[in-house]
This record gives structure tokens, C-alpha cells and sequence, in this order.
């Protein structure tokens, strides 16, 4: 996508979102101890993580019986600071960080000074229509926001349905030894405007981009079914 492509992008109406933290905080100086994910979550399986940060917009949160939890079959917004130690994801960390090195050689920073700036003016409903065709099922684009040694950051927009909504995917991976950092902010309402998930995302980074290692253990790794397509956040993917 080029420059030209976003120019006649406007965006009206945009939908507000009140964010809810369950796990964490955004203040400065103050380190949380990590949770597992059943503490914050009550639809997800757990997959070797560690929650530092949690929180959703307020119609994803559920009272159980243990208390809060957040839904990840219904949040519009999801914004998560974890870690694992799991060998597989770990690699996958360094293959993202490798492929947006490389996409970095060749593209440099066109989308990160020319077009990530007008898309956060704009609800994720505008880009998605101005780059994906009409009628067509299972396109995404991704693009790189930064990338140095062991750590880098982009963007993902998906449909996978041509009559459902866009989703849009902010992460920030660094891999340290052996250890995967992830700071991922998910936006599933179209209607929202992006710079609305892109502040959070970037306080996220501010905050916890540095995170001491730390060596945990006890998060159990729930394998999904072999029906049953698992992406990175933790859902089922299409459903969620």
C-alpha cells in the first residue's frame, strides 16, 4: 500500500472505548507479579504464559466465581504484556523478528513515516476498506513499525471473511535467552479509531519493553484440538 492509497481515507462516527484492566498497571516504577491465565481469563486455555498485563473493553468482562475474568469470545478491544519460556514459541519469536528484518532491508521505513501515521487518524473500518478488495476472503497485511537485535514491532490487518469486520494485531516481541516478551494490543471493532488501541499499545511498550528476566515456572500448556486452528493470543482462530 502507498501513500496514495490512504489520502482519501476519512473516518466519522467513531466508536469509544473504556478500557478495563484485570492484571497490572500502567504506572511507572511499579512491577506486578505475573499471573497465569486462568487468573485473568475464563474462555482461553492456557498455552505456557505468564500475564503481566491484562485488560479489555468493558463488555468483554465477566463476573465468575473467582471473580473478573475477561472474555476472548467477545472483547472488541484485548491488550496483553506476557512471557513464556515454551522452546516453540520462543523460536516462532525469533522467526517474526527475522522476517521483519529482513521485510525492513527491503522496504525501510515508507510505512512507519508515510502511512502508519494517517491510518491512527482513521477507524480500522476506513484502511480495511481502502486496501483489501471487495468480496474477498482471507487477505492481510502486515507491515514493520521497528526492528533491532532480538526484538521488533508491527502490525497485522486480517479479514478472514469478505462480510465480517477487519481485525487489526499491534506487537511487540524481544526474545532473551530463553524467554519470549510479548505486547500485543487486538482491536476487533472496526468502528473504533486506531490511535485509540495505538496509545495503549504504545505505553505498553514504554512500560514493559524493558521487562527484567525473570526466571517462572507452573503455566500449564493446554494443546487445542487438532480441528481447532490456535493463533498467537490465545483463541481459536475465526472465532475469536
Amino acid at each position: 500500500m502507498n501513500k496514495s492509497d490512504t489520502s482519501a481515507i476519512a473516518s466519522e462516527g467513531a466508536a469509544p472505548v473504556t478500557w478495563v484492566v484485570l492484571q497490572g498497571t500502567l504506572e511507572e516504577g511499579v512491577l506486578p507479579d505475573p499471573k497465569l491465565v486462568p487468573q485473568c481469563y475464563h474462555d482461553r486455555d492456557p498455552y505456557g504464559e505468564y500475564v503481566y498485563f491484562a485488560a479489555s473493553d468493558d463488555s468483554a468482562i465477566t463476573q465468575t466465581e473467582a471473580g473478573k475474568r475477561i472474555s476472548v469470545l467477545d472483547y472488541r478491544c484485548l491488550a496483553e504484556v506476557r512471557v513464556t519460556f515454551e522452546a516453540d514459541l520462543v523460536e516462532q519469536g525469533l522467526s517474526d523478528i527475522a522476517w521483519c528484518a529482513e521485510d525492513h532491508a527491503e522496504q525501510g521505513e515508507a510505512f512507519l513515516c508515510e502511512i502508519w501515521p494517517s491510518w491512527q487518524e482513521v477507524r480500522l473500518v476506513d484502511v480495511a476498506e481502502s486496501m483489501f478488495p471487495p468480496g474477498q476472503d482471507f487477505v492481510m497485511a502486515r507491515s514493520v513499525l521497528s526492528v533491532e537485535d532480538a526484538q521488533a514491532a508491527w502490525i497485522e490487518v486480517t479479514r478472514i471473511e469478505a462480510d465480517q469486520p477487519s481485525e487489526m494485531a499491534l506487537t511487540f516481541c524481544r526474545v532473551d535467552s530463553d524467554r519470549l516478551l510479548e505486547i500485543k494490543v487486538v482491536l476487533k471493532d472496526d468502528q473504533v479509531q486506531i490511535d485509540m488501541i495505538a496509545e495503549m499499545w504504545r505505553r505498553l511498550v514504554a512500560r514493559y519493553g524493558a521487562l527484567p528476566y525473570t526466571t517462572l515456572s507452573g503455566a500449564e500448556r493446554i494443546e487445542p484440538d487438532q480441528d481447532e486452528e490456535f493463533d498467537m493470543i490465545g483463541e481459536v482462530s475465526g472465532e475469536a
